[in-house]
């Protein structure tokens, strides 16, 4: 397997890249108007962009999952072999999730008011919290950082996955993957109709739950199942050109797809818009496309994403996509008055300085410990 690392190492950086243009999406939120290709040299424009469609991160992080969980499922099907031990797959899952989102958590109430984002709790919130059951049922939770309404989706796959391992065979899985796009884009044209009267927000939060980001996550299944089943197939992988293709096409197609669909639709898009109801097949399917070039060794996304700064954003991204939205927020609230006096180019770096901060030591203190993920050097020495 020692070949394959580079090709993982890679795909931890397109998940650093997924937090990186999530906090983007968010700075900009927190900063109406900001030209970053105005404000910050060289790099300001290439920053531009993600500003106004980083949410797309998460289907990035919807598509690894689905891809990256399923691998060991999904080799195992093939080779007719027994499944991975169900036990040790939810002890890793929780021991990956859970801890660092309970550090945030209890840090957020133990310090209280001072964070912008806290709320007093009733003790049905807390459990829900505890639980990480806020986003589901008649009146969910309001979670207490915006950012969590993610976390019970990927929970909902990880509950769903070892359900699929009978069917994850090429024969069988073409007909559950097209069954779950259907059930997306079914779900989704109805939270549209039926959440269309409380406004985009809630569009959005009850259009991205799991049956309508499912298409999203059995997409990255679906590379999973391909890359175990070609090896025994007795074909070979595309050629070098063919992946670097792969990585470039699936990047430049879901940028093209929201700045034409996603821009052009403007306020509307969340309200019903055909774009809204295809988005996890429109950005999913390339998206799985670029994860394969990555996987088989596209050496343009290899040079691009497995490098040490952007292998060190995904080790951190969790912790990364937890706590970036409270630190700006945070440091907003500090500085008060003085902060908008401050200029982009001052304000930028210091945001981001303190996002990579706080981070770095909710990895290194809490998610480490709980998770021991290969350092850099480990992964290239392979």
């Amino acid at each position: 397997m020692s070949e394959q690392r580079p090709y993982i190492a890679a795909l931890t950086g397109m998940r650093g890249c997924a937090a990186l243009m999530v906090f983007l999406f968010h700075y900009e939120a927190l900063h109406p108007g900001i030209r970053l290709d105005l404000a910050v040299p060289v790099i300001g424009h290439i920053l531009q962009f993600p500003l106004g469609f980083g949410g797309a991160g998460v289907d990035i992080f919807f598509v690894l999952s689905g891809f990256l969980l399923t691998l060991p499922f999904a080799g195992a099907a093939l080779e007719r072999a027994a499944a991975p031990d169900v036990s040790r797959y939810f002890k890793r899952r929780f021991l990956r999730v859970f801890p660092a989102y309970y550090a945030q958590l209890f840090v957020i109430l133990a310090v209280g008011g001072w964070f912008v984002t806290w709320t007093p709790q009733t003790a049905p919130d807390f459990t829900a919290h505890l639980l990480m059951f806020f986003n589901i049922g008649a009146q969910p939770v309001t979670p207490l950082v915006g950012v969590w309404w993610t976390l019970p989706v990927e929970m909902g796959f990880y509950l769903l996955l070892p359900l699929l391992v009978p069917v994850l065979r090429p024969s069988r899985w073409i007909t559950v993957l097209l069954a779950g796009i259907a059930i997306s884009l079914l779900y989704r044209a109805w939270a549209a109709a039926h959440f269309g009267n409380l406004g985009s927000a809630q569009v959005f939060l009850a259009a991205s739950q799991l049956p309508g980001s499912l298409a999203a996550f059995l997409l990255g299944a679906s590379a999973a199942v391909l890359v175990q089943w070609l090896p025994g197939s007795g074909r070979s992988r595309p050629a070098g050109w063919v992946l670097d293709l792969f990585f470039i096409m699936g990047l430049i197609v879901p940028a093209a797809w929201l700045w034409h669909v996603v821009l052009g639709a403007g306020a509307g898009y969340w309200m019903g818009h055909w774009g809204m109801i295809v988005a996890p097949v429109a950005l999913g399917l390339p998206l799985t496309i670029a994860v394969l070039g990555l996987y088989w060794g596209s050496r343009v996304g290899t040079l691009l994403l497995a490098n040490r700064v952007v292998y060190y954003l995904g080790l951190i991204s969790y912790s990364l996509y937890l706590w970036h939205f409270v630190v700006m927020q945070q440091i907003q609230f500090v500085l008060g008055d003085a902060y908008s006096g401050l200029g982009h180019w001052v304000t930028f770096p210091l945001n981001t300085a303190a996002v990579i901060a706080v981070a770095s030591l909710s990895y290194y203190l809490v998610e480490r410990p709980f998770y021991r993920l290969k350092s850099y050097s480990q992964v290239k020495a392979g």
